[in-house]
């Protein structure tokens, strides 16, 4: 019981962060050391010192795969907290493949909810990127919302092939 509440104190204290340049930004990420828990576009401001941990650095490695265009796919431990609609939306957006998009209806049919849920549930998704919430279109198959900016959206999705560069 002791190690469950030391645990659970721990998540809410600093956690390890790196950041990697992209040719979307400096992207950062942060870690409990076990799990990623966050990829954000903004500076944390905060995170210990010292040396990081394995998943940590393993992150970084498949993030510049990934931006190399030799890594189509993150085989890291996340940690998701949400609501259970919340996780479905994230479950659904993982199913998406590298190179295609789904719209906000067709996942809101999937996860049980409104397109404008869906919406919502990737404003906030933590996980930028490895939960790819890019891959959400409109109905139309025009891009709408991302928490990292439109123009880091088409970057991403052009990147997958996911969109004709000439469209844009």
């Amino acid at each position: 019981m002791a190690g469950q509440a030391l645990r659970e104190l721990e998540l809410f204290g600093p956690q390890y962060v790196a950041s990697i340049a992209t040719p979307v930004g400096k992207l950062w990420v942060e870690s409990d050391g076990e799990r990623i828990v966050r990829t954000t576009f903004n500076n944390p401001g905060r995170g210990r010192h010292g040396k990081a941990p394995k998943v940590l650095t393993e992150a970084i490695i498949q993030l510049r795969a990934y931006f190399a265009g030799r890594r189509k796919k993150f085989d890291l431990p996340l940690y998701q907290v949400g609501s259970p609609y919340r996780r479905k939306v994230w479950e659904q957006l993982g199913q998406i493949h590298h190179g295609d998009t789904a719209s906000y209806a067709q996942l809101a049919t999937k996860a049980g909810g409104s397109p404008r849920s869906v919406g919502a549930v990737c404003a906030v998704n933590p996980l930028l990127i490895l939960v790819p919430c890019h891959r959400a279109v409109g109905s139309n198959g025009l891009l709408v919302g991302y928490a990292g900016g439109l123009w880091r959206k088409k970057w991403l999705l052009q990147h997958e092939c996911a969109l004709a560069k000439e469209l844009f």
